[in-house]
């Protein structure tokens, strides 16, 4: 069931719980909530977000009022990367200035930063924007100096070389074979899946883990899901440095550190059609680019940078992108990265040797 509140309910218990006065303490100026302007962007069964309307004295200012259920969902992920990591990633955040918790909900109050998506046609030379921030992020927390911090996290953050991690990846496989089972024979997939199917049922059992080396290159903090509506800046109207923030961090995680370049690459790769003739090019940049600014804060990678990338890709893909298509084309609801994945997986397997 989504989370959706009355804007009228919804001012009735900001003032019972004295959001204003809290808000007001938290930005260091007195500030009232504008209850005629309290709209809802999206809901979800997880979260729904809303956009606020502060009065200053020196005008309106947007604020962003988002709710977790604790009940249905667990969030706790991304309220504690709010509450407890603030102190060292509050670069990479938009402003925290209060969390509040309401009955069976948690309340997070922070800055409204615009999403990169609708500001400007976005191209490949924008990546390079946008890249040195999400080095800047995995360098800062990059194994060890991520591991000094332990009390911090270790309690909460998921980590991608735990046992419960492993185990999960085994459960997400299983029922991605059965996916292929079923999608072998589905008019919607079987024409797309069948060339692919043996190789993948075999591919299948050498997993849940394909390639040590991901590992073996090191670990950091990682966003889980850097897409376009994740990745925001105040102003992009000016060239290199952009200020980047990064919101909706439910899926963050101690990952090794390639899992967040091919999301951020592949996924707009396997959308954007126009770029697809140049996308080696635009992918080795990226790598380039990527490797370079980890460089310059001490980091540097034993294995291949680009087959990395790729195992970071196949990884990913096999443990999950597969499984999601897949569910989203029985759901009805699209898919249409699913032979974007087929082709690469069979394409880089086959390079990589694990086909």
């Amino acid at each position: 069931m989504k989370i959706v509140y009355e804007p009228k309910l919804l001012y009735k218990l900001f003032t019972k719980l004295k959001i204003s006065e809290k808000l007001s303490y938290s930005m260091g100026e007195k500030v009232i909530i504008d209850p005629t302007k309290i709209e809802c962007l999206k809901s979800t069964k997880r979260s729904s977000i809303y956009k606020l309307l502060l009065r200053k004295k020196s005008g309106y200012y947007p604020i962003i009022f988002k709710v977790y259920s604790s009940t249905t969902q667990k969030n706790e992920v991304e309220i504690n990367i709010y509450k407890k990591l603030h102190p060292l990633l509050k670069e990479f955040l938009p402003q925290i200035y209060l969390v509040e918790r309401n009955l069976n909900e948690d309340w997070v109050f922070m800055e409204f930063v615009n999403q990169i998506r609708g500001q400007l046609k976005f191209t490949p030379k924008h990546l390079d924007y946008i890249i040195p921030t999400v080095a800047k992020l995995h360098a800062r927390t990059f194994e060890d100096k991520f591991k000094k911090y332990n009390d911090a996290w270790s309690s909460w953050l998921p980590t991608y070389d735990s046992a419960s991690a492993r185990k999960e990846r085994e459960k997400h496989i299983e029922k991605t074979v059965v996916f292929l089972d079923e999608a072998v024979s589905d008019d919607r997939t079987k024409d797309l899946i069948k060339p692919y199917y043996k190789p993948l049922i075999k591919l299948y059992s050498k997993g849940p883990d394909f390639f040590p080396e991901i590992l073996e290159n090191g670990s950091s903090l990682t966003h889980g899901d850097l897409h376009m509506q994740n990745i925001c800046s105040k102003d992009v109207t000016k060239d290199y440095p952009w200020n980047i923030q990064f919101i909706d961090w439910e899926s963050a995680r101690y990952a090794p550190t390639w899992f967040d370049m091919v999301v951020l690459v592949e996924i707009l790769l396997g959308f954007r059609a126009d770029w697809q003739k140049y996308a080696e090019e635009i992918r080795n940049h990226c790598i380039v680019t990527y490797v370079n600014e980890m460089k310059k804060h001490g980091i540097k990678f034993k294995t291949d940078p680009r087959d990395l990338y790729k195992m970071a890709y196949l990884q990913r893909t096999l443990e999950k992108g597969l499984h999601t298509q897949l569910r989203r084309i029985f759901d009805n609801r699209g898919g249409e990265l699913l032979g974007y994945h087929l082709e690469k997986v069979a394409i880089w397997g086959r390079e990589l040797g694990i086909d």
